[in-house]
């Protein structure tokens, strides 16, 4: 969801190009039927969240407000498109139709296309603080860049405090800010992707011991030119020590992950990181996580989707989910086994498919199933495991735009996961529940 119904795109060697979608593509790209997708075999109920959040984005279950359960934070980009967004979230009350909001950061603030939200309690004071990344690159197209990042300091329930880190305006955007203690002093560091629209880099804020603006230093510590897109941090080398795996979008289209070769330290304050490709044939990466004991015999595997659209341009490879399998030697490319059938956006040039991704047992049977925005394909997935390690495809709901989300989680504590998607176009948070 790299800006909803933006008419701008990059190309692979990073030149920016203004694309104007003539009335003719939008109707020739509304003539084209799917591809066939089953039905879930499951039946599914949707509860409705909301159906008045403008520009709903990326969505994460997670306990922000202490409560005993987890509540659902959704970064809102507002419309029309690029004016200040919000984030929001969600409490549920007796069921899961039953939902109490409330305006974590308000418009106010001026945050324009807030990404995914990182909850994390910074402060030691027991509740959830929110790492909110911000920006997309068209806002630079028109004079005023809005890249920026920033944690909201819970002081009492519901009631956030912002502290910048990179302060809103930043030529930079950042999708995802992984919280983790990165040079293993005991304190909690930010890892992020810092992007243009040709230009990526990886970067790691430090963490200190200090409290509310301070928390974290400002100056970013550069470990890569490139980088963007929604990274993770673990050890992708089974070395004992933190690496850097990502995707990469407007940088380059490609996979790729970070060798820590040496830590940070006095002498080394960024630390030392070696670049390795993972996978450069699928196209540009979206989202990439690391799945442990995804097929149930213990091997942790990688989880990854591209961002392609091969009916508007038919040199793309297909869009799809992807399993990479990290070799012997990690430092050789990674095999990528495509997982899905049947994704495709729409054939208009600002849209590609897939987008972002979730798992968790989906069916009851005690496996790992996915959950999968389509993105520029207006359906939203979920793909079951089946014996073997293979999996199938299904269609959740058939129009639900471009959409985020993909969450797979217990939210009303009964023992079976739901699913949770949002849509950019109609405005809105679902829950699926089986």
């Amino acid at each position: 969801m790299w800006g909803t119904e933006m008419r701008v795109r990059s190309t692979r060697r990073g030149r920016r190009r203004a694309v104007v979608v003539v009335a003719a593509a939008a109707v020739a790209g509304a003539c084209v039927p799917p591809p066939a997708v089953p039905t879930s075999p499951i039946a599914f109920t949707e509860h409705l969240v909301s159906a008045s959040v403008p520009g709903a984005a990326f969505v994460v279950a997670d306990d922000v407000l202490a409560g005993g359960g987890d509540e659902l934070v959704v970064s809102v980009f507002g419309k029309p498109v690029g004016g200040a967004g919000e984030v929001r979230i969600f409490q549920r009350g007796v069921d899961l139709d039953s939902w109490t909001e409330t305006v974590a950061v308000p418009a106010s603030a001026g945050i324009k296309f807030p990404n995914e939200v990182a909850v994390e309690d910074l402060d030691g004071d027991g509740d959830g603080d929110l790492v909110v990344p911000a920006g997309f690159f068209p806002c630079a197209f028109s004079g005023s860049p809005c890249g920026g990042l920033s944690w909201w300091e819970q002081t009492t329930p519901g009631a956030f405090v912002r502290h910048d880190v990179v302060a809103a305006g930043n030529a930079y955007s950042y999708h995802r800010a992984v919280v983790v203690d990165f040079d293993g002093d005991g304190i909690t560091d930010l890892v992020t992707g810092a992007e243009t629209a040709s230009v990526g880099l990886t970067q790691w804020f430090k963490g200190t011991a200090a409290v509310g603006a301070g928390r974290f230093e400002t100056t970013p510590r550069t470990i890569a030119s490139a980088g963007g897109s929604l990274l993770s941090v673990a050890d992708a080398d089974g070395d004992g020590d933190l690496d850097v795996v990502s995707p990469s979008y407007f940088g380059g289209l490609y996979y790729f992950w970070l060798e820590r070769t040496a830590d940070p330290g006095p002498a080394n304050p960024t630390g030392t990181f070696e670049f390795h490709v993972i996978e450069a044939s699928v196209g540009g990466g979206f989202d990439l996580r690391l799945v442990p004991n995804l097929l149930g015999d213990g091997v942790d595997r990688w989880i990854g989707t591209n961002h392609v659209n091969p009916l508007f341009n038919g040199n793309q490879p297909p869009a799809a989910v992807f399993r990479f399998d990290v070799p012997a030697d990690p430092r050789q490319p990674w095999p990528a086994t495509p997982l899905s059938s049947g994704i495709s956006s729409r054939p208009v040039p600002n849209l590609q498919s897939p987008g972002v991704f979730g798992t968790g047992d989906i069916d009851g049977d005690g496996d790992l199933d996915i959950a999968v925005s389509g993105d520029g394909d207006e359906r939203v997935f979920w793909l079951r495991q089946e014996p073997g390690g293979a999996f199938s495809t299904f269609e959740l709901d058939a129009a639900m735009g471009q959409a985020g989300g993909g969450i797979v989680a217990d939210l009303d504590g009964n023992g079976t996961n739901e699913v949770v998607f949002s849509s950019y176009e109609q405005d809105r948070v679902v829950v699926y529940e089986r």
